[in-house]
Order: C-alpha cells, then structure tokens, then sequence
C-alpha cells in the first residue's frame, strides 16, 4: 500500500532549501543585565542556522504550527525542528499520524500509551491502542518562534 503524508489544519509543512549557500550571524554569550565588558566588542563567534538546526538534513522536517491545540506551548506560526532519527520519549512532542489520519502535532505519553492535546479547550488525549497503526514523522527538537517588536 502507497501512503502519502497528508498535514492536518494544525501543521504546514516547510521545504528544506539545500542549495548549499550558508549565512552567519555574530554570536554573543549571554546578554549582561549590567554594564558589559569592553573585551566583548572583540568577539567573533559566528554561527550558521542552519548547520545548528539542519545538521541531518536527511532526517529532518520544518513544519509551521497552524492551530492552538498545544497551546501555550506551541504558538501558532511558529517553526518546529523535527528530528525523525530520534526514538520518541516519554513526554516529547511528536508530529504523528494514528490509522491514516492527518499527521498533527501531540505530546507523547509513553507511560499511558497516549497522545495529549495541551489546550484544555481541544480533546485532550488519544489513547494508543495495539491495534492502532502509529506513524510517527519526527520529534521536535526545535522551536523558533517569532517575536514581533512593539510600535
């Protein structure tokens, strides 16, 4: 049988540009509450996004959030790093598809077989039976969430 992966309303996903081409940004360690050292205008760390987020571009997926069933954890529009080489633990947050259905994003309960719904206005879990067929796309290893600056 051919499956396709389908995304819920919940989940956008995001294509991995791979033409080689790397930008960096200037890192700084830590942000100073008081006054900072003169010594810090001569740093130099540079770091690469994508060679943080992407190292296993095979294994990994970039989707966008697009409901408010993980909320508060989970904004929506806000770029999740998927790792699909990592075993899901108790408590991770996976992007997953039960019987067919539309992959969504849940927290996984290892201990009770389940998969949580954060939000107390949404079902709040799915039980895991042995029957049930269980595709899990990847493991969220990453968050990046956007924050816009106050006019």
């Amino acid at each position: 049988m051919i499956k396709f992966i389908k995304f819920g309303n919940e989940l956008e996903y995001l294509p991995i540009n791979t033409d080689g081409k790397k930008y960096y940004v200037q890192v700084r360690e830590g942000v100073n509450a008081g006054f900072p050292s003169p010594a810090e205008d001569f740093l130099n760390d540079r770091i690469s996004l994508d060679e943080l987020y992407l190292s296993k571009v095979e294994s990994t997926f970039v989707n966008r959030v697009k409901g408010l069933s993980m909320y508060p954890d989970y904004h929506e529009n806000d770029i999740l790093i998927l790792r699909s080489d990592y075993e899901p633990q108790h408590g991770d947050d996976v992007v997953v598809s039960i019987n067919s259905s539309e992959y969504t994003l849940k927290r996984y309960d290892k201990l009770h077989s389940k998969l949580v719904a954060l939000n107390p206005k949404y079902a709040n879990s799915v039980m895991i039976g042995e029957e049930d067929e269980v595709v899990i796309l990847g493991v969220v290893d990453a968050l990046i969430r956007n924050i816009k600056r106050r006019k």
